[in-house]
């Protein structure tokens, strides 16, 4: 195995498990303080996912072996990152819905703009979608902050 593809699956199986953990952590924490449904703290998940995510791109850059990493390559690393992290979490929050507290999923149903017709595999799916979204644009982002800069040649005064 090429060091490339052992760092490809290390580093995003890594900070994709800190993802999952911080995430699921973070919702637990809400839920026993009873803060689950102030929405404006899921800001705070975000925060979760770019703190990782940045450290798995700058994890990625100092190992690599390449003296130069593309935007593709980079993204790559993001988006598995973020894929590990916020599909465990999804899985997650698919199974404390329906098995753990049924109470709260049937609270969700009523509260939120879904009509009352949502089951928690549904709403974890739209958990999901919008967590890789917003990754995947904060993942563009991180790699134009952490992106090496370009130096010029200094030219000769004649």
């Amino acid at each position: 195995m090429s060091t490339f593809d052992k760092l490809s699956r290390t580093i995003p199986t890594k900070n994709g498990l800190f993802i999952f953990g911080g995430l699921t952590a973070f919702f637990l924490i809400m839920r026993l303080v009873g803060l689950a449904e102030t929405y404006w703290l899921r800001a705070f998940n975000f925060l979760i996912v770019i703190v990782f995510l940045r450290n798995a791109i700058i994890s990625f850059r100092e190992n690599s072996s390449e003296s130069y990493q593309s935007f593709n390559t980079m993204f790559m690393i993001s988006v598995r990152t973020c894929f590990i992290g916020i599909g465990l979490f999804a899985i997650f929050l698919a199974i404390y819905l329906d098995q753990i507290d049924q109470p709260f999923m049937d609270k969700l149903a009523v509260n939120e703009s879904f009509g009352g017709q949502i089951t928690a595999v549904s709403a974890s799916f739209i958990v999901f979608v919008e967590g890789m979204i917003s990754s995947m644009a904060a993942s563009f982002v991180l790699i134009q902050l952490l992106k090496s800069k370009t130096v010029e040649a200094k030219t000769q005064k004649k």
